[in-house]
């Protein structure tokens, strides 16, 4: 659950809303035949550092389509180590995605050309590449074969431009973790390699990422100084793309100092220099400068901008930007008052994104400039004093952004978008249909929606179809302690709660349990009902999925569970979903999982896979919960995706004793998934996306079960509640009403009193919240570390 190098990336991200940065990746320009062969080296080039970006993001369809133009570019013009290193990379993309097979294929053959070129360095990659793919299928002895190869070709070549990186990676590595100095100290070991060998390239590299430490430690005058010396060794490389991205860099960081005018300047001359090159689209750096000119309130000059990118986007028929530029107008005429226009441009791009999303040759990642459209939404109505608006367009947004991650269509859009049809519970609400749910429940909703790392909406919908808002600011609120990002306090969570191997935590975010009660908890607490038996179900969004919400606590020391019985969903309109699941649940079984024979498994990509670590308590909980339930546990290699598969559609309650890998990595499309032990050619893993697909077979071979139990969690690093949402929402899509998933997990911890205190109490009450909250009771006497019991969350149906 370490979270620290996605927040960076994240904090930079919402920067760009209040600063004008933005990491938006558009569409290059197309090869024509009467380019020069400068000119194609050139766009081959930059395809494959864009496709890298794009398959270090996620953004693995468009990685594909990106990396296959660069390697035919590649081959037209005869450059074999950019074949190779194209092939390379379209075989980690295919790894991530699960495809093994295809992904040794494309290492062969990008091992076979660097054999060729003797790129000795290149080959010991791509041996450590094979290994670790044969590992993945279960192919022990030829993944031992190729890593014994890579590490005697790694002694052969040991020379500085290894040991430059070496230090990198460990500079790297403290940056992941907030360790600042610690990272300066590394790249500025590498710098002096990379001085000692004369590589420029290597320096500037080394340059960025000391001025990168330093911006993140707010001391400006010394990363602009570092940015400045990459910057004066790309002008003498001639490297116009290197140049581009340190001017940028440099706008960024006056922004940050809060000197615009000097952005401004910076901005101006990376403006300059692309439009010499026929190779980069402008529209990002526009949304930039025009957000430069608003903060400096040069309206005129921002607006002129921002129409220009509108016109330009509409007269090339290049939707994507259009709907870039669209935004960026709302953003202005937001920021000018003028919230009718801003609410008509918006309209305008929520249709642009619908027809991206029907478009079959699109490969535009567009889902973060459609997120930043429903954020902006609310942000005009809210302005307009118009809170219900906002919680409509705010579950709209929600329901959008689930449709996006399972790759799935609603019932009433185009069958030609080639997407999977969403249950026809799933539509995208309004108000009426929020307040019915409410009302059906007779429980309280809590709806959060994040609109900065600062600031949170939050609507409690009563019992009674009664909707009230509140406005949450991090820095206005008493937290006891001050919060300076939200997203660091929620990343602190394990640290604080004793789990190992965790990053140090800052005394501001020594009690983050309080802080985010005092932030999420103490603004509505009036709200809440005053009867702990009565449900308060909360809709999270985002990070916010990784707060256990039951340990929660108060000034007085009193935990949220002893106040409320608490479940959560991901949107809802998905209860009426999981309403429907829990009407055609059926089955006899009971499925007992535990400590199968672990896995390895990659958290990121490039990363060797690791082993998960045995959960010898997990196994010992799976024996008791089998023995509670007369039934037999699968244990250890008895637990193959094989074997337990085709005992699912039977069961009525799976109890899985095992890790739910929660982390953001796409396996086969959606992030989320659960170890099992390998067998075969499979890598012990049950994706969501294969859970998804068990509701498209014929009806006996569906999921009916009225709970599914994960009892231990894995979120990984740079973990932003993706995983969960992944997994939970294929097993609720695939039959499964109820489901319970545990955040952390770790060897030492006794679940096993835990999980049958729950089943006792189940077995007396069919109240699903009510059984888990009384057992997270009983087990705080025992066991006061919330670490002990705070992890379980019940997802869905609370009976």
């Amino acid at each position: 659950m370490k979270l620290k190098s996605y927040f960076l990336a994240r904090n930079i991200l919402l920067l760009s809303y209040s600063f004008g940065l933005t990491f938006t990746c558009l569409p290059l320009s197309a090869s024509t035949p009467n380019q020069t062969l400068e000119a194609r080296q050139y766009r081959a080039n930059l395809l494959l550092n864009l496709g890298n970006r794009q398959l270090t993001t996620g953004q693995f369809a468009a990685a594909l389509a990106t990396l296959q133009e660069s390697m035919q570019l590649y081959q037209e013009i005869g450059d074999r180590t950019g074949e190779a290193n194209t092939l390379l990379r379209l075989g980690e993309t295919h790894f991530t995605l699960g495809k093994y097979q295809r992904a040794i294929s494309l290492y062969q053959q990008s091992l076979e050309i660097m054999q060729a070129l003797g790129n000795q360095p290149s080959i010991a990659q791509i041996f450590e590449h094979l290994s670790n793919t044969y590992l993945h299928i279960g192919e022990q002895e030829l993944a031992k074969e190729f890593q014994e190869k890579a590490v005697v070709l790694r002694r052969e070549i040991a020379n500085p431009h290894q040991e430059a990186a070496f230090l990198s990676n460990v500079g790297l590595g403290h940056q992941t973790v907030g360790e600042y100095q610690q990272s300066i100290a590394f790249h500025s070991q590498q710098l002096k390699v990379s001085q000692e060998t004369n590589n420029r390239q290597l320096q500037i590299y080394s340059l960025q990422n000391i001025a990168f430490a330093y911006r993140q430690l707010r001391e400006f005058p010394q990363a602009i100084a570092f940015y400045q010396q990459g910057l004066e060794i790309a002008n003498q490389l001639g490297d116009v793309s290197l140049a581009s991205n340190i001017l940028n860099q440099l706008a960024q960081t006056y922004e940050l100092q809060g000197d615009f005018h000097q952005a401004i300047a910076f901005y101006q001359q990376q403006l300059t220099l692309i439009e010499k090159s026929d190779y980069i689209i402008k529209a990002a750096l526009i949304q930039q400068l025009g957000r430069a000119y608003t903060s400096l309130k040069e309206y005129e000059k921002a607006l002129s901008l921002y129409q220009e990118q509108l016109t330009s986007a509409k007269a090339t028929k290049d939707i994507f930007t259009e709907g870039i530029a669209l935004n960026n107008l709302a953003f202005f005429s937001l920021k000018s008052g003028e919230f009718t226009e801003a609410e008509a441009h918006l309209q305008k791009s929520i249709k642009i994104w619908q027809s991206l999303r029907a478009d079959l040759g699109n490969t535009n990642d567009f889902t973060f400039e459609q997120a930043n459209t429903y954020r902006l939404l609310q942000q005009v109505f809210i302005a307009q004093e118009k809170p219900e608006a906002a919680l409509e367009i705010a579950e709209q947004g929600s329901i959008i952004s689930f449709l996006n991650l399972l790759g799935m269509r609603l019932a009433d859009e185009s069958v030609g978008t080639n997407l999977k049809v969403a249950p026809k519970q799933i539509i995208l609400p309004t108000i009426k249909n929020i307040q019915t749910v409410a009302q059906e429940r007779k429980a309280t909703l809590v709806k959060y929606a994040i609109i900065s790392d600062e600031e949170i909406y939050v609507w409690v919908i009563q019992p009674t179809g009664k909707i009230t808002f509140r406005q949450i600011n991090s820095k206005s609120e008493n937290t006891i302690s001050p919060i300076n990002s939200i997203t660091e306090v929620i990343a602190s969570i394990p640290a604080s709660l004793g789990l190992p191997n965790q990053e140090k935590i800052s005394n501001n975010n020594a009690k983050p349990l309080l802080q985010l009660n005092q932030l999420l908890i103490k603004p509505i607490a009036d709200l809440l009902p005053k009867n702990p038996t009565e449900q308060v179900i909360f809709i999270p969004q985002d990070e916010l999925w990784l707060i256990p919400f039951p340990a929660l606590v108060d000034i007085y020391g009193q935990y949220l569970i002893e106040k409320h019985t608490i479940t959560t969903i991901p949107a809802i309109q998905i209860l009426n979903l999981t309403k429907e699941r829990r009407n055609r649940t059926g089955g006899s079984k009971v499925v007992v999982v535990g400590n199968p024979t672990m896995p390895a498994i990659a958290q990121s990509i490039n990363e060797t896979p690791q082993l998960l670590p045995s959960l010898v308590n997990a196994e010992q909980e799976a024996l008791e919960i089998a023995d509670f339930f007369k039934t037999t546990a699968l244990i250890g290699n008895q637990a193959t995706k094989s074997a337990i598969v085709p005992l699912l559609p039977n069961a009525k309650t799976i109890h899985l004793a095992t890790y739910g890998i929660l982390d953001d990595v796409n396996r086969q499309g959606i992030p989320g998934a659960i170890a099992l032990a390998s067998a075969g050619d499979t890598n012990g893993l049950l994706t969501a996306s294969e859970i998804l697909n068990l509701y498209t077979q014929p009806k006996g071979k569906r999921l009916r079960a009225n709970l599914a139990f994960l009892s231990a969690g894995e979120t990984g690093n740079n973990s932003t509640g993706k995983g969960v949402l992944g997994l939970t929402l294929a097993l609720i899509h695939a039959g499964i009403p109820s489901i319970i998933i545990s955040q952390w997990a770790t060897p030492d911890i006794p679940t096993s009193a835990f999980t049958t205190e729950f089943y006792r109490h189940l077995q007396q009450n069919p109240h699903k919240a009510q059984a888990l909250r009384n057992a997270m009771l009983a087990t705080m006497k025992e066991h006061p570390n919330p670490r002990d019991w705070a992890a379980f969350s019940l997802i869905g149906e609370a009976r």
